[in-house]
């Protein structure tokens, strides 16, 4: 299939821009068949493009959209790059910049790519000249209208100078890895990411502002490499798509915060069935997780862990106003449950006909665009009610809700908000083994129950990849109070623990040891040439206890991961 376009015009320099984004916008309504369908692969939540679309979305350009679950496939973000090239009339020079690199990463614009490897689509070789400008590098590369194929390296430096309140200095950590990626017959989307993170020299605690890497068992406990992997394989057919994998995935309304899955628990593997309309979605997962572990203690061949489970489902209507969702949860701790299987059942029903042993939840989430410029976002988690009870502090109303507003309304800058608040014992269950944890760690919210945050969030953008970000948290939480060793006082401030027979039933939100934290985060990256990105972090923290912490970060990376 090949297409010829020729246009001659001459414009004045104030003009290119525009035109720019207009020539994009046509290539993009002749080439979408062709260039899009290959593309059934989700593009992992690390990309910054997802951060683009979050203010296309808040502009109006993205109608019966959802960045509400995350990743997506990569023929989504196409189609969503060709919508907001097609608005181009209410775009800066920035955001039009800005857009005009990701219509090149996602092949929107053609552009030439250099390998290692030759393939019968690709001879030019990128151990040269090329290696620092603007091609697209890869160690292999193939692309026809049905298939593709892409092996790029993964590299970072990674340098941390800080202090956490109990330790300071630097640590110098490197990453090497690999993304496997492509397309098979339109259908078959595969993605197999590795990464191995070695400690250079310094101090590894200091690590722990990442979570990648405070919640890596073998480095944190171990002292040894990080080894991740994130893999999937996908099968799409018209509405239909069908997934199975391990990756990071964001599940939920809000900015900042996610109430159904975050990145800060390891990522843990799921099977996913989806059909997508264009105005209704319909998603299912089953999740295995890792469990505490009963004997033989945390690590090694007579460790013992129990099966645990998480299915969840989402029912998701899409007006081009923004999007409602109803979605349910149920966790598990024992062999696989058939009931529970079924892509298409109530689970609160089936939770109680199960005898009742199980840890399940339900809720909303919904996305408002009252006018253009401007969106709201939320999410109510109700993990137990009694009825009789509400408003009386009754331990058992076990809710988590956030809800955040964001603006575009100023050129360039995205403004937000977002308040969240987690009841007492939210995500606790009577056996911890049932708790909204992967490897005790939440994976459900970034704060734990008994608690509260304010975050103000800002981004800028000057035509980068990467926006300047900023963000100001204001966390409150009410922990269980310890004497000795043991619990003295149960406030429902741990996910693990549940109340028990001699805890006060009636609960007071904040209760207990109250901890008070501000932090602020300051960052911005550039792309240096096509692939490789330089990152600056700057981050600090106080406490009520004046165990205040700090730290600099300084990423040299090639490819997002």
């Amino acid at each position: 299939m090949q297409f010829v376009l020729s246009v001659t015009i001459k414009l004045t320099n104030n003009s290119m821009n525009k035109l720019n984004l207009a020539y994009i916008s046509i290539l993009a309504l002749i080439f979408t068949q062709y260039i899009a369908t290959a593309q059934v692969e989700d593009v992992p939540i690390s990309n910054p493009v997802y951060n683009f679309l979050l203010r296309a979305e808040t502009k109006g350009l993205l109608p019966h959209y959802s960045l509400s679950q995350l990743p997506l496939q990569r023929h989504k973000i196409i189609s969503a790059l060709n919508l907001i090239a097609a608005g181009d009339s209410i775009l800066s020079d920035n955001e039009r910049q800005t857009l005009q690199r990701f219509t090149t990463e996602f092949g929107i614009t053609p552009t030439d790519n250099a390998v290692v490897f030759y393939s019968n689509t690709d001879t030019l070789q990128v151990l040269s000249k090329r290696l620092l400008q603007d091609y697209d590098k890869y160690i292999y590369h193939y692309e026809d209208a049905n298939n593709n194929v892409n092996i790029k390296p993964l590299a970072s430096l990674d340098g941390i100078y800080g202090d956490n309140g109990y330790t300071s200095g630097a640590l110098a950590m490197g990453t090497l890895g690999f993304r496997l990626s492509g397309t098979l017959s339109n259908k078959f989307g595969y993605l197999l990411q590795v990464t191995n993170t070695a400690k250079f020299a310094g101090k590894e605690e200091l690590a722990n502002i990442d979570y990648k890497y405070a919640n890596n068992m073998k480095f944190n406990e171990l002292h040894k490499n990080a080894d991740i992997t994130e893999s999937h394989i996908t099968f799409q057919h018209d509405w239909f798509s069908a997934k199975i994998g391990r990756e990071n995935r964001l599940w939920g309304a809000g900015l900042n915060q996610r109430l159904l899955i975050n990145d800060m628990a390891q990522s843990f593997d799921a099977v996913t069935l989806s059909a997508n309309f264009s105005n209704f979605s319909y998603t299912f997962t089953h999740n295995s997780l890792l469990n505490i572990a009963e004997s033989g203690g945390n690590t090694g061949f007579q460790t013992v862990i129990p099966n645990k489970y998480v299915a969840m489902h989402t029912f998701t209507i899409l007006p081009s106003w923004g999007e409602i969702s109803f979605f349910e949860t149920v966790i598990y701790s024992r062999d696989l449950d058939l009931a529970y299987l079924n892509p298409l059942s109530f689970f609160k029903t089936l939770e109680h006909s199960q005898k009742d042993r199980d840890n399940a939840g339900m809720g909303l989430y919904a996305v408002w665009r009252p006018l253009r410029n401007l969106e709201l976002k939320g999410t109510w988690f109700l993990d137990d009610i009694k009825i009789m009870e509400i408003g009386t502090g009754y331990w058992s109303n076990k809710t988590a809700w956030n809800i955040a507003a964001i603006t575009t309304a100023i050129p360039n800058l995205d403004i937000g908000i977002e308040y969240t608040r987690i009841e007492p014992y939210t995500f606790s269950h009577f056996n911890p083994q049932n708790a909204n944890t992967n490897d005790s760690v939440l994976f459900a919210s970034y704060i734990l129950p008994n608690s509260d945050r304010w975050n103000l969030f800002l981004q800028y953008w000057y035509g980068e990849r990467y926006p300047i970000k900023f963000n100001v948290y204001y966390t409150r939480h009410g922990n269980n109070i310890y004497e000795d060793g043991g619990l003295l006082q149960n406030v429902g401030g741990d996910p693990m623990q549940s109340i028990r027979w001699m805890d006060n039933e009636k609960v007071t939100f904040l209760d207990g040891d109250l901890e008070k934290r501000f932090r602020a985060e300051l960052s911005a990256g550039q792309q240096i040439v096509r692939g490789f990105s330089i990152h600056q972090m700057l981050g600090l923290e106080w406490n009520k206890d004046k165990v205040n912490s700090g730290y600099f970060r300084l990423i040299l990376r090639f490819e997002d991961f």
